[in-house]
């Protein structure tokens, strides 16, 4: 089978939708070409926090001091596979490479109008889809369990502040009294105001899923092959045969890597991969009412509504499709027992995903540089749901020949094909 469309998006996650609808308001025939598994989307079991104080990569100048930890898997925060190491090390220097101070500030001088413009584009999204309701402006909160540990993050609170992300500072009874559900005494909290979630961002994908088929957009079902240019364009093969247009973005998370090496781009790119496991709050328990990350157990709880908890582990880095790895999920839903009153847990099995994650922690956004009419839009890490709208809005922007709304610049895809040695 054999069709044609102006564009195709390769991916259906929340970045590669969000490019499928805004491309579709401007007028363009999309096809989007996506494996169908709504599971298996990054985007599924995302912790839905939306958040302007985003700022800030995993590659934090607080790794060096957390390092030895980190290399005898003793953080619940990291996990490493030894036998897939050798695959990362490139990725893995230029990661250390960028847990400086003066990069920590230059990212998250970048990240800050993407992530400003997250917030009112994901609101925009959502009143189309019909799914409002899901997105709450409840604020997330940041817990430390000692005192220690918040003076530790002194440098990430002077940060944000120098770029007038507002947030409060919690003691153990502030805490207590703004969020009762939590019963573990925490010594110091950060509560980021300027933040909202998303309760089960898997139905927010399912609804924009609609609202981009409403729209006239075609869905592909089955994964892309390769894809070539031609005379006039690109050929996308996939399962049930090919798809000309006259551009492609690629957006498809974690895999995007390996769909653009045989075009010659060896991105810097590591699959991040997490887990989730859901649960039911005791009864008698008050509601959580934000995700709050425990610093302390390298892991987040987020409220999805009916009383459910969805209990989300640290990184692991792993080959994509390697065999699930329990122990960091089970570790968070031990530390959670502690954290809040949880029933029983709600799921046969842990979820598990993969961030498309750069070392420098910004995505990679823009044209292609040596193929015309090929768009990147991945590697958003862990802002991939909170920022996706937003980047379906540059990417249109920039499909269509405007100047985008957000300044992409950083975000360029060649800055992660300057360095040696790229996997």
């Amino acid at each position: 089978m054999d069709e044609t469309a102006d564009i195709v998006v390769i991916g259906g996650g929340m970045v590669g939708l969000a490019c499928g609808i805004a491309l579709r308001d401007r007028g363009l025939d999309v096809v989007l070409c996506d494996p169908g598994e709504a599971r298996a989307r990054t985007s599924y079991g995302n912790a839905g926090v939306v958040s302007r104080g985003s700022i800030l990569p995993m590659s934090s100048p607080a790794l060096w001091g957390k390092l030895p930890a980190y290399l005898r898997n003793a953080d619940r925060g990291l996990r490493l596979n030894y036998a897939h190491l050798p695959r990362i090390i490139p990725y893995t220097a230029h990661f250390l490479a960028s847990a400086r101070a003066s990069r920590w500030r230059r990212a998250a001088e970048a990240l800050l109008p993407l992530t400003s413009a997250a917030y009112p584009a994901h609101e925009r999204l959502a009143a189309r889809a019909g799914t409002s309701e899901r997105l709450q402006r409840t604020g997330w909160l940041k817990a430390y369990r000692t005192e220690a540990a918040f003076a530790a993050a002194a440098l990430e609170r002077e940060i944000l502040s120098e770029h007038g992300v507002a947030f409060e500072i919690l003691d153990t009874a502030g805490l207590r009294e703004t969020e009762p559900a939590l019963v573990r005494p925490y010594a110091r909290a950060m509560l980021l105001t300027e933040t909202g979630s998303v309760r089960e961002p898997g139905r927010l994908i399912e609804a924009c899923e609609a609202l981009f088929s409403g729209l006239g957009g075609r869905r592909l079902r089955g994964s892309v092959g390769r894809l070539w240019q031609e005379a006039g364009g690109w050929r996308v093969a996939h399962e049930a045969g090919t798809v000309r247009a006259r551009q492609i973005v690629l957006a498809a998370g974690a895999a995007s890597g390996a769909i653009a090496r045989p075009l010659g781009y060896r991105f810097a790119v590591a699959a991040e991969r997490g887990y989730h496991r859901h649960y039911a709050l005791h009864p008698g328990s008050p509601p959580l009412t934000r995700p709050v990350l425990d610093t302390g157990a390298g892991s987040i709880i987020a409220p999805m509504g009916d009383h459910r908890i969805r209990v989300l582990s640290g990184v692991e880095l792993n080959a994509r499709h390697a065999a699930p790895d329990h122990t960091q999920i089970e570790a968070a839903c031990r530390e959670a027992a502690g954290t809040l009153r949880l029933g029983g847990p709600l799921d046969n099995a842990p979820w598990l995903g993969a961030r498309p994650s750069t070392p420098d922690g910004m995505p990679v956004i823009g044209r292609a540089p040596r193929h015309e009419g090929l768009l990147f839009a991945f590697g958003h890490g862990h802002i991939g749901l909170s920022t996706g709208p937003i980047t379906g809005e540059i990417v249109a922007d920039l499909a269509t020949d405007r100047p985008p709304r957000v300044p992409v610049a950083a975000f360029a895809p060649d800055r992660l094909l300057r360095w040696p040695r790229l996997v």
